[in-house]
């Protein structure tokens, strides 16, 4: 199966990378010039825009920052629609609002190409090993012809309900997870003003009922998870930005169904204050930098 692959950054290279590594032939765009030079280094044959990898590939599969960069690689000019053959099946794994996977799929019904929605979980190091989850809407059927390329990037394939349900999946995931790196944080700036130290409270947390995933596999304090981000200088698996980005969508989701939410929107502001300090592009747990004390001059 020639694959197209459209959104080779800090996700989409290392995803690229096991396509060809499992033996796929893979064309490849990026808008940013270098991070198309990297997908040729993995092994992929660059083309010139969306239409073009489309025109040349049995499946696309596209990796993109936000819910309008989709819309635009599909619908907008030199597009993925222009090129793309009737009966051809496109699966996005970007992470955005439901509503636009809809609005994608329904564009691209009416030529009668098909879509899946599959955002993953799992950060850079997940990609990069091939053990991603992935989260997939839309039909079985097309499910199970792109599972051969979604087994090559992940280890957790898991079929969700119809087009847009593995976007709702993701939010409602990073909603905990991006709650959980603020509370986690937290925590653990508390404990060190009180002189507690971060290796033996986290043994304690592990072994009672605040233990949760993102203090197992991406402790926010430095030296305690080796593969964590914060012990490589919180070196982005994932972006404060696109966490930022999550919670607002899956707050804006909430809205839409009247459903009240309360601690992500807190959380989505830390996160935004902390962007707004220049920890935008490090990873998310990098949140803990930003909750330092204040100054004991401070009045409060």
């Amino acid at each position: 199966m020639k694959i197209g692959f459209i959104g080779t950054g800090t996700m989409g290279q290392p995803m690229l990378a096991n396509l060809v590594k499992k033996g796929f032939t893979v064309v490849a765009h990026d808008a940013v010039a270098a991070a198309l030079a990297g997908a040729v280094k993995v092994g992929a044959t660059a083309a010139a825009s969306g239409a073009d990898v489309a025109r040349q590939s049995e499946l696309v599969i596209t990796m993109l920052p936000s819910s309008s960069h989709v819309e635009a690689v599909y619908l907008g000019r030199g597009g993925v629609l222009e090129g793309i053959a009737g009966g051809r099946l496109c699966v996005d794994m970007s992470t955005i609002d439901p509503s636009v996977s809809r609005r994608v799929a329904t564009a691209l019904a009416a030529k009668k190409v098909r879509f899946l929605d599959a955002p993953v979980s799992g950060g850079v190091p997940r990609a990069t090993d091939g053990t991603l989850a992935i989260m997939v809407g839309g039909d079985a059927r097309d499910l199970e012809e792109a599972r051969p390329a979604l087994a090559a990037m992940g280890a957790n394939v898991i079929h969700v309900g119809a087009v847009g349900s593995g976007e709702v999946a993701k939010l409602c995931n990073n909603l905990i997870a991006g709650v959980s790196a603020v509370a986690v944080s937290e925590a653990f700036r508390i404990a060190e003003g009180f002189g507690v130290d971060a290796k033996v409270l986290t043994d304690v947390i592990s072994k009672s009922s605040g233990n949760t995933w993102v203090m197992e596999h991406m402790h926010p304090v430095p030296g305690l998870v080796a593969r964590s981000a914060s012990s490589q200088d919180y070196a982005p698996g994932f972006m404060t930005d696109l966490m930022a980005k999550d919670l607002g969508l899956a707050v804006n989701a909430a809205r839409e169904l009247r459903v009240p939410v309360v601690v992500a929107p807190a959380a989505q502001q830390v996160l935004r204050l902390a962007s707004s300090h220049g920890l935008g592009r490090k990873d998310f747990t990098a949140i803990y930098t930003f909750l330092k004390p204040s100054d004991d001059n401070a009045p409060v």
